[in-house]
């Protein structure tokens, strides 16, 4: 397996492949998507993630992980390590103090604590979204 810098033009369509791919109702917007982030691949992409950057208030917040339904479990747990330390490489490459991120499922949670160097923030947290654009981001399904 290795690493690649994502490239928001190329990499947006697999993205929302493996979005129709989970049933998801709707797929994060392009210009949603962070310029900086990183995809893990072997014969063809396996997960991704994004990385919101701050450089002035040293914060960044991860925001994924997206991955490949037609991988194999085991697959793409390996995978999903790899990129959780690619994302932490490019968090101290830029110099970030912290990076937050948020999630709900239980197998992402043992990843990020007993696999990856995080630790809980807050537990049972319920989250908002102000939506300044409701004609255009109608359907919110990809950041629920």
């Amino acid at each position: 397996m290795k690493h690649r810098v994502w490239n928001i033009a190329q990499d947006h369509p697999i993205l929302e492949k493996w979005c129709k791919g989970h049933k998801w109702e709707s797929v994060i917007p392009k210009e949603m998507l962070p310029p900086l982030g990183v995809i893990i691949v072997e014969e063809e992409e396996i997960c991704a993630a994004g990385l919101y950057v701050d450089k002035k208030a040293k914060f960044g917040f991860m925001y994924g992980i997206f991955s490949n339904p037609k991988t194999s479990k085991i697959k793409l747990f390996k995978a999903m390590k790899m990129c959780l330390k690619e994302i932490e490489k490019q968090a101290i490459k830029n110099k970030l103090g912290m990076v937050y991120t948020i999630t709900a499922e239980k197998s992402l949670e043992k990843l990020y604590i007993k696999h990856g160097d995080m630790e809980y923030g807050e537990k049972n947290v319920k989250s908002y979204i102000m939506n300044l654009n409701k004609k255009k981001y109608n359907n919110l399904d990809w950041i629920k």
